[in-house]
C-alpha cells in the first residue's frame, strides 16, 4: 500500500525526517494501525506526506506501487480519505453539506447528488449520530460534533485507506469508544485500512492491530499491537513508569 522511500523533510535547514523508509504491506490492508510517539516526533508530518500536501526533499512515496506525486487530486480523494484534529471551516454549511462534500470526488462538478449519494451520507449520519443535527449549521456545534460529522464525511468518502490525525481529540470518552467500535466494523465490512494517530494508549492498546511508533524522526518499532506496546518501549519512547495490565491496559505508577 504505501511505499516510504529514504524520505528526507524538514523547515529551513532543520529536518524532522532523514532518510526514513517504511512501508505499509497488503498484509496490513484491513487493519486499525496506531502512531504513537512524544509530541514533535513527526506524527502529522508524516500523515500530511502521505496525503501529498507535504513534498519531501528527497527521496519517493508509492502508494499501490504507484508514486504518489502522479495522483490527481480526484484519483487521490477516491483513495484516501483524512480526518484531522480540526479543519477550519468558517462558511455556515449545515452539517449535511459537509457530509456530503465526502461524495464529491464521484461526482460530476454542480450535479445533483444520486440517490446512492444520499443513502451513503444519511448512513454514516446516523451510525456517527450526527444526523440528529443534520440542519444544524456546522459553525454552530461543538468541537466533538464538528469530529463526528468530518469523520462522517470520510466514511461517506468510501475510501480505501482512511489517516486519522487525532480526529477523537474533543470527543468525550464515551463517543471516542463509539468511534472507534465503528471504525471496526467498517474496517470489517468495507476491508479498509486505518491510520490513525492517538495519544490515549489504552485505546490504542484496546483497538489497535498493529502499531507504528516513532521517536526522535524514526520509526522506532512497528508490529503487531500486543508484540510492540510493552513497559519498557513506553519508558523509552514517553519517558513514564507504566504497569501493563493484560489484556486491559496500562496504569501509571
Amino acid at each position: 500500500m504505501f511505499d516510504i522511500q529514504n524520505i528526507t523533510f524538514g523547515y529551513g535547514k532543520f529536518n524532522i525526517f532523514e532518510n526514513l523508509s517504511f512501508k505499509i504491506d497488503r498484509e496490513d490492508k484491513g487493519k486499525f494501525i496506531s502512531i504513537i510517539g512524544p509530541n514533535g516526533c513527526g506524527k502529522t508530518t508524516l500523515l500530511n506526506i502521505l496525503t501529498g500536501e507535504l513534498k519531501p526533499k528527497k527521496g519517493k512515496i508509492f502508494y499501490r506501487q504507484r508514486d504518489l506525486s502522479s495522483y490527481t487530486i480526484k484519483e487521490l480523494s477516491k483513495k484516501i480519505a483524512v480526518v484531522r484534529q480540526r479543519t477550519n471551516i468558517s462558511f455556515p454549511f449545515t452539517c449535511f453539506d459537509i457530509v456530503m462534500m465526502g461524495r464529491n470526488p464521484y461526482r460530476e462538478r454542480l450535479n445533483e447528488p444520486t440517490d446512492e449519494d444520499i443513502d451513503i451520507v444519511v448512513s454514516f449520519m446516523k451510525k456517527t449520530d450526527t444526523y440528529k443535527f443534520m440542519n444544524s449549521l456546522v459553525t454552530e456545534i461543538s468541537g466533538g460534533e464538528y469530529q463526528r460529522v468530518m469523520l462522517a464525511r470520510a466514511l461517506s468518502q468510501s475510501p480505501e485507506i482512511l489517516l486519522l490525525d487525532e480526529a477523537f481529540s474533543a470527543m468525550d470518552i464515551a463517543y471516542k469508544v463509539k468511534s472507534l467500535k465503528l471504525l471496526k466494523q467498517v474496517i470489517r465490512e468495507k476491508n479498509i485500512t486505518v491510520l490513525s494517530i492517538m495519544h490515549d494508549l489504552n485505546l490504542v492498546y484496546k483497538f489497535s492491530d498493529k502499531v507504528c511508533v516513532i521517536s526522535n524522526g524514526k520509526v522506532v518499532r512497528y508490529g503487531d499491537s500486543k508484540k510492540v506496546l510493552d513497559q519498557d518501549l513506553i519508558k523509552k519512547v514517553f519517558a513514564v513508569d507504566v504497569e501493563l495490565i493484560e489484556g486491559k491496559g496500562f496504569l501509571i505508577t
